[in-house]
C-alpha cells in the first residue's frame, strides 16, 4: 500500500470552502450567538446552571416526516429528528467546516486517488452492536444505490473495509468535494448497520444508528417520538454544528407536525410545546415582549426558489421561462414573504463568500413590457398556469401568491396550487409534475451540491437537460483546485441564467422560539434544531 499523509489535498480544501460558505451567515463565531440580542438565546449554556437529566421536550415543527429513511429522503423535516438518531462519517460544524464523527481521523495517498478513515471504537448502534467497517462499507455502498444525490459520488471507484475499524474510499481520480460529500446533510450519508435494509423488507420502518437518540415511534400526522439512548458514544472536543462533545439529557423527544403557524404560536405561549420551529417574520415583535419565551433570529442561507417545469408546457419553451424572470420583482417577494427579515437572492451562492462573483450577482430586472413580448413571441394565449407550492412553509404560501399577482401583471392566467407538504414532495417536487414550483432549500456545503443536484441531468427533477451543463459539473466534481472550481461554478451560474432551470427568489431568517425554562438551546443559522446538551429545568 501507498504511504498515506496526513489529508491536506482535500480536507484543508474543504474546510477552506465550507468556511467560505458561511461566513456571513454564521457571523463569523464557531458557536450561536450570545444570548438575548437579535441572534441566539438569553444567556450562554455556560450561564444556565447545571444541566438536569429527564423530562420530556416536545418540539412543533411545521411539516411532519414523509418517511424515516434518510437514504431516500431529501426533506428537511425528515432530517431534523432524522439526524438526531442516525450520524455520519464526517460532519459539519458550526462554521460548515469539515469535522470527525463516527471517523476520528483520515488520510489521502500521495496520489489523492485513496482516502483512509480511521472509525472510532466502542460506537454502538441501537440494537446493541458495535460500529464497524462493514455497517460503513454496507451504507455508503446503499446510498449510492439509492440516495437522491449519489452522483456526488461517481468519484468514488469502491469501498474497501480494510479492517474493523479502518475504510478505505479508493477514488477514480482525485476529488475537490469528496469530504464535502461525505458531509453534506442534504440527502444525509447516514450510516446504518450492516443489513438493516434487507431486515426490513427493503424499506427502512424502523432507523437505527449510532445518535443520542433513538427512535421509539412514528404515529404519522400526529408525533415522532424519539427516547435517550443511554449507552450514546460522544465524539470529543467543543460542540458545534453536529459534532463535538453531545449529551442526551431529555428522556423524550417529541416532534410534533403543526402546520398552522398561528396553532404552533399558540401551542407555544400556552405550554403545550416547548419549542417552535419557523415563527412567522410578523411574530417577532409579538415574542420579543414575552417574559416566558425565549426568542432567538438567525441570519440564514435558507433560500427560496421558483423552479420551472421541463416535463411539460409551456415552461419548456426557453421564452415563457424569460417572460416569467421579467416579470418577478424579487424584492416584492422579500418584503411581502420575510417581511423585509431576508434579503434578495441573485442566485444559490450567498453573496458574502468567496465563491459568489460576478456571474452570481447578474440577476433579471423586472421589465413588464419585454415580459409581455416575450408571452406574445411564445404563442401564450391565456392558458392557465398552475404555481405549485406546500402548506408547511407561510413564507411559501406568500412568495407564490406574490408571484402570481407579478405574473397576472403581464397577462397570464395564474393559480396557486397548495398542497399538503408530503403531497407536495412527492407529488410535485420529487417527480417534477409541476408547471412552476415554489419552495426553498437548505444551505450546502459546496456550490457543487446545489448545481449538480437540481441542474445536472442525471440527478434533477424538472427534467432540464443540457450537455453543455452536464460537462461542467462534471469538471467541478474532478477539479481539485480551488481557483478553477471556483470559474468553473460562475460558468455554471451564467449557464443557468441563460437557460432558467430555476431562479433563487430570496434568503429567509431562521427564526425560532422555546419556553425559558429549555436550557442549553442553541438555534443555528443552517436551520437545524439541536436537541442534544439541552435540558428542562422546571
Amino acid at each position: 500500500m501507498q504511504k498515506f499523509r496526513k489529508i491536506r489535498v482535500f480536507a484543508l480544501f474543504a474546510m477552506v470552502l465550507m468556511l467560505a460558505w458561511v461566513t456571513a451567515g454564521c457571523g463569523g463565531s464557531a458557536s450561536a450567538p450570545p444570548a438575548g440580542s437579535e441572534n441566539g438565546s438569553t444567556t450562554s449554556p455556560q450561564e444556565q446552571g447545571t444541566p438536569k437529566s429527564g423530562g420530556k421536550l416536545t418540539v412543533g415543527v411545521s411539516a411532519d416526516l414523509t418517511k424515516l429513511d434518510l437514504h431516500g429522503s431529501t426533506v428537511l423535516s425528515d432530517r431534523i429528528p432524522l439526524l438526531h438518531v442516525q450520524e455520519m462519517l464526517v460532519t459539519i460544524d458550526e462554521k460548515m467546516n469539515i469535522i470527525p464523527l463516527l471517523a476520528q481521523k483520515w488520510e489521502t495517498s500521495e496520489d489523492g486517488k485513496s482516502v483512509t478513515f480511521a472509525l472510532r471504537k466502542g460506537v454502538p448502534f441501537h440494537n446493541g452492536k458495535e460500529m464497524k467497517a462493514e455497517d460503513v462499507k454496507y451504507s455508503i455502498e446503499r446510498f449510492m444505490q439509492v440516495a437522491a444525490r449519489k452522483g456526488e459520488f461517481s468519484m468514488v471507484d469502491s469501498i474497501e473495509a480494510k479492517d474493523d475499524y479502518t475504510v478505505v474510499f479508493h477514488l477514480k481520480q482525485p476529488s475537490g468535494v469528496f469530504l464535502a460529500s461525505l458531509a453534506n446533510p442534504y440527502n444525509p450519508a447516514v450510516i446504518m448497520p450492516k443489513g438493516i435494509a434487507e431486515e426490513q423488507s427493503g424499506t427502512i420502518t424502523k432507523p437505527i444508528g449510532t445518535g443520542p437518540f433513538q427512535f421509539e415511534k412514528w404515529e404519522q400526522g400526529k408525533q415522532l417520538v424519539l427516547k435517550r439512548f443511554d449507552q450514546y458514544a460522544s465524539p470529543e472536543g467543543d460542540t458545534s454544528g453536529f459534532g463535538g462533545a453531545k449529551k442526551p439529557y431529555v428522556d423524550e423527544v417529541i416532534f410534533k407536525p403543526i402546520s398552522e403557524a398561528t396553532v404552533r404560536l399558540t401551542a407555544l405561549e400556552t405550554g403545550e410545546i416547548d419549542l417552535a420551529t419557523d415563527i412567522l417574520p410578523k411574530d417577532v415583535k409579538r415574542l420579543e415582549t414575552s417574559s416566558n419565551i425565549v426568542l432567538a433570529k438567525e441570519t440564514s442561507m435558507n433560500w427560496g426558489y421558483l423552479f420551472f417545469g421541463f416535463k411539460k408546457p409551456p415552461f419548456d419553451n426557453l421564452k415563457m421561462r424569460q417572460a416569467v424572470a421579467y416579470a418577478l420583482n424579487k424584492q416584492e417577494i422579500v418584503d411581502v414573504a420575510t417581511w423585509s427579515l431576508g434579503k434578495v437572492a441573485s442566485s444559490p451562492v450567498y453573496t458574502e463568500t468567496e465563491w459568489y462573483s460576478e456571474a452570481h450577482a447578474k440577476d433579471y430586472q423586472q421589465d413588464l413590457e419585454k415580459a409581455k413580448q416575450l408571452l406574445k413571441e411564445a404563442g401564450y394565449n391565456g392558458e392557465k398556469i398552475v404555481i405549485s407550492t406546500a402548506k408547511a412553509y407561510d413564507h411559501h404560501q406568500k412568495a407564490a401568491l406574490t408571484i402570481q399577482n407579478q405574473l397576472k401583471k403581464i397577462g397570464m392566467n395564474v393559480e396557486v396550487e397548495i398542497l399538503e407538504w408530503a403531497s407536495f414532495i412527492s407529488e410535485r417536487s420529487n417527480s417534477g409534475d409541476y408547471q412552476l414550483a415554489v419552495s426553498h432549500i437548505t444551505p450546502r456545503p459546496d456550490p457543487n451540491q446545489i448545481y449538480y443536484a437540481y441542474t445536472h441531468s442525471s440527478s434533477n427533477f424538472n427534467g432540464y437537460k443540457n450537455p453543455k451543463m452536464d460537462e461542467l459539473l462534471d469538471k467541478g466534481v474532478t477539479t481539485v483546485d480551488q481557483g478553477e472550481r471556483k470559474e468553473i461554478y460562475s460558468q455554471v451560474q451564467d449557464l443557468l441564467r441563460e437557460d432558467l432551470s430555476f431562479t433563487a427568489t430570496y434568503y429567509y431568517p431562521v427564526i425560532e422560539a422555546h419556553q425559558s425554562y429549555l436550557k442549553g438551546y442553541q438555534s443555528w443559522s443552517a436551520g437545524y434544531p439541536r436537541l442534544w446538551n439541552v435540558w428542562i429545568d422546571k
